[in-house]
């Protein structure tokens, strides 16, 4: 076991149906529930983790994404990922209790959704020639481009989200979802520019 990978940890199961992903966010926040990662413990860094489970280090963030989404835990700029606050009961909009088919649901969507890049990327490598190979990835880029876009406009609407639920000032905010006070403003900012901009009359 990799120093620092904590002894919560387990091996993954080749055999097991679930992506190693999943295996990795499943023993963490099994971890995190059970009490063994107090709230405010530091998880293993993603290093570590990448060298404890023999995986990339995309397989490895894409786990703690999911932890993350279910508001277990938290990441610091420059500092790593850390079990939230709240510990076990911490979860996105105060609720009580996780919405765990919604945790699954946003898992298994995210996962496709990288599952689906490789695919394509992998369909570039193997072109033998150059030029297509160029503007498929060319495609792809700009569709990648596109969906983070989409993503920037759907976190800033969620930030307008937490501010008016929980009636946050900008500097709480900012603390909220770890990031600086000017960003929270401009994020504020663009989602209630999303939430007033007239819908596209495709939408309905």
């Amino acid at each position: 076991m990799a120093s620092g990978a904590g002894d919560y940890l387990s091996d993954l199961d080749s055999e097991d149906p679930r992506s190693p992903s999943k295996q990795i966010a499943d023993q963490l926040r099994a971890a995190i529930t059970s009490g063994r990662l107090r709230p405010l413990a530091k998880l293993p860094s993603q290093k570590q983790l990448s060298e404890r489970y023999g995986v990339a280090r995309e397989t490895v963030k894409a786990a703690l994404r999911q932890l993350a989404a279910e508001g277990l835990i938290e990441s610091r700029q420059g500092s790593g990922s850390f079990v939230s606050a709240r510990g076990s009961t911490a979860v996105p909009g105060g609720s009580a209790v996780p919405d765990r088919s919604a945790s699954r649901a946003f898992g298994a969507a995210l996962e496709s959704l990288e599952e689906a890049q490789e695919r394509a990327a992998s369909v570039i490598r193997a072109m033998p020639e150059p030029q297509q190979a160029f503007e498929y990835s060319t495609e792809l880029a700009d569709k990648l481009r596109l969906l983070a876009e989409d993503a920037a406009d759907l976190r800033a609407q969620t930030a307008v989200r937490i501010a008016e639920h929980e009636k946050l000032t900008l500097t709480v905010l900012a603390k909220r979802i770890s990031t600086s006070r000017a960003r929270a403003g401009q994020l504020v900012q663009r989602g209630k520019k999303q939430r007033h901009a007239p819908k596209n009359p495709e939408e309905g």
